[in-house]
């Protein structure tokens, strides 16, 4: 028999003709996406275009996508670290599995750890992300092996403050569509000196769900509602791009024939500072800023930001030049884009400059900042991958300013590796008022709630409705009703009505238990800039060692609520002339900057500090486990 070749020319010919027939009949092709992956089904379908004689058009039935997984290795004792394993070997031999990308754990070990039963193994093993689809993941995951980790690689998300009214039963039974007719209701955005405003947001919140638009170049915008005469609408909520406060009207008298206009007061930042005082917010100054020398400045202290990005565009945030895009690994500039403006804010929160004309300065301005851009667009995998990085840079205090809704036991081991290498992950509770988010609810990390301080904001804000009426100490700070609870939540800082920079140059008072986490990030950067035993040669060297004292002081500067509970606010509000042995005894005091005359709470037996403890650490050690703060 001879033997028969294969013609190029005559396999594209016959892909042509079944590709004609496919057509002819609806049935479904395979069909290549941009990036190489293909859809489980699309259905081509002419039957529009052979009754009307118009052109074929190709229409794309929806069905379930691919999933992602994460599959690594589980940290188990008396288990040695490998750089391959013959699993990850047969997964790349499977049918249907396709291996997008392989995270190689770039982490640095501990100094002076050695792999053992107590300390993770994961630093030298890789992470593969593949798509599959849920049948074949499931399977993989029930039948890996103990030490394989098969999780879904989901996807990251952040608590957007921007619609914050809930919506209740009623309102959910009136998104079904049904078949009314919607009236349009316009609106005009003015500023300061009758300025129309531009992009900002307007919330409409009545029959038919909550509805949102963007103010155009001339402040005024458009939403469609099935109310005749507006009487039905419950509230509007505007929330502009910058520099003027938000501003939240209940029961608002509306007219659908006209242009309603609605007017936004500016955004005062100044502080009431006297003529060179650095311009410290609320939130600084209930923690004491603005009590230490302006020398503190968090020099020598690298921090990271996993967040949104950052503008660096900004007056105050030009300093920031080492950043990186995980969501576009071809850009090495998109990092600098925020789409959200989360990690812009947080970052001027943390080191934003001071400059003559700003009303603001940040915690530690003289920190280097690192930004890792994960959101929007990112995953788990992603998570690690800049986890992996920070270690890889020595990094010292990372905010982590993204959440999950589901847990995941791959990144819990890479913060595990991050605080094994002297890293402190620190991450705000979430906004979502129920119980802590992940990766707050890691061990591990420092979980900061949010709190907030009446007379901070005008009445007619949406700030104004955080509060939790029974939970409003003597001073006016209180616990919110946004921020997630539960016992892993481990100090409160401020969150409400926080001014900081935002993309594009302005600034603007947002809520967030982000914005709280970066307070704490300024803060523990202070301390280890010039805590002496933190700079000591015991306690100086980056391992989990530090990173537990750090704690410690955190916990140990907290001041408490008087009969609030601990799942809201941890063990109270830092205060950085509480710090055991970070200032002289004279400049320490207790329960002095949250209001005149005011305090939380029972106070804790003020610590002393002799001139012979701030040289010997130990002392240090030893009064805080006598105290009861040291385990």
């Amino acid at each position: 028999m001879a033997e028969q070749k294969d013609d190029p020319g005559q396999a594209a010919k016959q892909t042509q003709s079944t590709k004609r027939a496919t057509q002819a009949s609806g049935a479904t092709e395979p069909v290549t996406t941009q990036n190489g992956t293909a859809p489980d089904r699309v259905t081509v379908d002419d039957s529009s275009g052979s009754r009307t004689g118009t052109a074929d058009k190709t229409t794309a039935t929806v069905v379930r996508r691919k999933q992602r997984y994460l599959i690594g290795f589980r940290s188990l004792p008396g288990m040695a670290s490998q750089f391959s394993d013959p699993f990850l070997e047969r997964l790349a031999q499977m049918d249907g599995v396709e291996i997008t990308r392989r995270l190689r754990g770039g982490g640095l070990q501990a100094p002076g750890t050695p792999p053992s039963a107590t300390a993770p193994t994961t630093a030298a093993q890789e992470i593969v992300v593949a798509r599959m689809d849920e049948e074949r993941g499931e399977a993989l995951r029930q039948n890996a092996p103990p030490h394989v980790i098969v999780e879904v690689d989901a996807p990251l998300g952040y608590s957007d403050m921007a619609v914050p009214e809930p919506v209740n039963w009623q309102h959910a039974v009136q998104v079904m569509p049904f078949p009314r007719p919607s009236h349009e209701v316009r609106f005009r955005i003015l500023g300061e000196g009758d300025r129309p405003l531009a992009n900002a947001v307007v919330n409409l919140y009545g029959p038919g769900f909550p509805a949102q638009a963007l103010t155009d170049s001339s402040g005024q915008t458009s939403l469609q509602t099935h109310t005749v005469d507006g009487s039905g609408i419950h509230a509007v909520y505007v929330r502009p791009a910058a520099d003027h406060w938000e501003r939240y009207i209940q029961n608002p008298s509306l007219e659908p024939g006209q242009v309603n206009v609605i007017r936004l007061s500016p955004l005062d930042r100044t502080m009431g500072s006297f003529p060179g005082e650095r311009p410290y917010g609320w939130g600084q100054h209930i923690m004491k800023f603005d009590r230490v020398s302006t020398d503190w400045n968090g020099a020598g202290t690298k921090i990271g930001i996993i967040d949104s990005g950052c503008d660096t565009s900004h007056p105050l945030l030009r300093h920031i030049v080492r950043g990186v895009d995980l969501t576009r690994d071809k850009d090495p500039q998109s990092w600098k884009s925020d789409e959200m403006g989360q990690g812009t804010h947080c970052a001027g929160i943390v080191a934003a400059s001071a400059l003559a004309s700003s009303g603001i300065i940040g915690c530690a301005p003289g920190a280097e900042v690192h930004i890792f851009k994960v959101v929007p667009g990112g995953y788990y995998g992603d998570l690690i991958d800049a986890l992996d990085q920070c270690i890889e840079r020595r990094l010292d205090i990372v905010q982590i300013g993204v959440s999950g809704e589901q847990f995941s036991e791959l990144v819990a081991q890479k913060i595990t590796e991050a605080r094994l290498n002297g890293i402190a992950c620190i991450v705000g509770a979430g906004n979502s008022g129920g119980t802590v988010q992940f990766p707050g609810n890691v061990p591990g990390v420092m979980t900061v709630s949010a709190v907030g301080k009446l007379g901070e904001y005008p009445q007619d804000t949406r700030h104004a409705q955080r509060a939790l009426p029974q939970l409003i100490a003597f001073s006016g700070i209180y616990a919110t009703n946004f921020s997630c609870w539960g016992p892993q939540v481990g100090v409160c800082a401020p969150g409400v009505a926080v001014i900081s920079s935002v993309p594009g140059g302005g600034y603007a008072a947002w809520d967030g238990s982000s914005m709280a986490a970066s307070h704490v990030v300024g803060f523990s950067a202070l301390l280890l800039s010039h805590h002496p035993m933190l700079q000591s040669i015991n306690f100086g060297a980056r391992a989990d060692q530090r990173v537990s004292v750090l704690y410690d002081f955190l916990r140990a500067a907290a001041i408490p609520y008087a009969q609030v509970d601990p799942n809201r606010v941890g063990v109270g509000l830092p205060d950085l002339q509480q710090v055991p042995g970070l200032l002289p005894s004279n400049q320490q005091f207790f329960g002095s900057g949250i209001g005149a005359g005011a305090v939380l709470g029972t106070l804790q037996t003020p610590f002393t500090h002799p001139a012979a403890y701030l040289g010997n650490p130990m002392n240090a050690i030893l009064q805080l486990r006598a105290a009861g703060l040291w385990v």
